[in-house]
């Protein structure tokens, strides 16, 4: 089997994003497009993880929809990157190329080209890691707003036919850092085929880097690195039924390791200094209510980031126009919750991704793998995060017509206020 190795290099330049950028657009745009881009009502050009994908397909065709949007219609142009990379194109404000993702107000995907030498930039950008992370420590541009979102929650896993249970963060930083090399093992993780990773652009690998003291850009190159979290899922599961489950581990995102509780387990995890042992994300290693991701016991985790230019009185701008700005705005108000209209439910199109809308967390970060801090939503939804999860949440249910004795209404819930 061939694998891809993780080499250990310096942020790539931004030239490089360039030449990246383009070489990931570059094979959609063979592909015959629906249209042109430009031709699309109120567009909102917007490269982004793809890890939004899923979710933008439950948002975008309502906000597609004239008939239920409104004066607040437009169509998302999604193009898909890694997250740094979706960060560097609206950062460096490099002209978009090549075919973009949209929908249609009835679901449809379709796809749109941009036209030939275009000189059209970003409207904004996401991205499921910090500039700062993406930016190897440097302090971000201070024109690039990031408007944190939703939770994504990570972590280290194993083939359901092996009996371990936990990780420490030491644990982790040495199987990162030298790959089972001899004096330097972690049993039963010596092997570094079986030691399943990303590649240094993804947030996920990211994301865990900055928990374990080792940048996700400077791992080991003998590890077997994926270009998808799907590839390290089935590559994990594959080792169930060869005998050599107990060597294997990998790191996944929380929505493709609950996907397959049949086959992959979390493992616990201990962060530095920490005296209270491995943590699981939720309350147990089968329970689905992330409660210790939301309180902060759990560290493994990053927001979904919207990355907005602003003007000197720190308004969206765009060079698309005053229009343009103003559906930034609108958008990333309702993907972050401060604003809403029907039926958009953004908290329960998060839940379905299986991540934490704010509404439910407790605790907040200014950077990945940083201090936490309290933190409380103006308008909590920890009973409806719960019982979509198909969690108890002891939470009165409530409508119109029964209204709550005590707190809010909100979702169907009542919630504490």
């Amino acid at each position: 089997m061939s694998r891809l190795k993780i080499c250990s290099s310096p942020r790539v330049s931004a030239a490089g994003i360039a030449l990246l950028a383009t070489a990931l657009l570059a094979p959609q745009s063979a592909k015959a497009a629906d249209v042109e881009c430009v031709s699309l009502p109120n567009p909102v050009y917007f490269p982004a993880t793809t890890l939004l994908e899923s979710l933008l397909a439950e948002v975008a065709p309502i906000l597609a929809d004239p008939a239920i949007a409104g004066d607040d219609q437009m169509t998302i142009i999604h193009f898909p990157l890694s997250s740094c990379l979706a960060y560097d194109q609206h950062r460096g404000q490099m002209p978009l190329t090549g075919t973009a993702i949209y929908y249609l107000p009835d679901g449809t995907q379709s796809t749109c080209d941009m036209p030939v030498d275009s000189d059209i930039l970003s409207d904004l950008g996401a991205m499921d890691v910090g500039g700062v992370t993406c930016l190897g420590g440097q302090t971000p541009p201070a024109d690039l707003l990031e408007y944190p979102s939703h939770v994504e929650t990570l972590g280290f896993v194993v083939p359901r036919n092996s009996s371990q249970t936990a990780i420490t963060a030491t644990e982790a930083y040495y199987l990162m850092k030298f790959a089972g090399e001899p004096e330097r093992q972690v049993a039963p993780w010596t092997n570094p085929d079986f030691i399943l990773v990303r590649n240094p652009g993804s947030s996920t690998q990211l994301t865990v880097g900055a928990n374990i003291g080792i940048l996700g850009t400077m791992w080991n190159g003998a590890l077997t690195a994926h270009q998808g979290s799907g590839d390290v899922r089935d590559s994990l599961i594959a080792q169930n039924a060869t005998g050599n489950a107990e060597q294997v581990i990998g790191i996944l995102n929380s929505s493709k390791w609950e996907a397959a509780l049949n086959d992959i387990k979390v493992l616990a995890f201990q962060p530095f200094n920490n005296c209270i042992g491995a943590i699981f994300p939720d309350s147990t290693s089968t329970s689905r209510d992330k409660r210790n991701v939301r309180d902060g016991h759990y560290p493994i985790w990053t927001n979904l980031r919207y990355i907005v230019r602003t003007d000197a009185a720190g308004s969206a701008t765009t060079s698309n126009g005053d229009a343009a700005a103003l559906r930034v705005q609108r958008f990333v108000d309702l993907m972050t919750g401060t604003q809403s209209i029907e039926p958009l439910n953004v908290a329960g199109a998060v839940i379905g991704t299986g991540n934490i809308p704010t509404c439910a967390m407790h605790v907040t970060r200014e950077v990945d793998g940083g201090p936490m801090a309290s933190f409380e939503h103006s308008a909590p939804c920890d009973c409806f995060f719960l019982e979509e999860n198909g969690v108890a949440s002891g939470c009165e249910t409530c409508d119109d017509d029964n209204p709550c004795a005590d707190g809010t209404c909100r979702f169907g819930y009542c919630e504490a206020r």
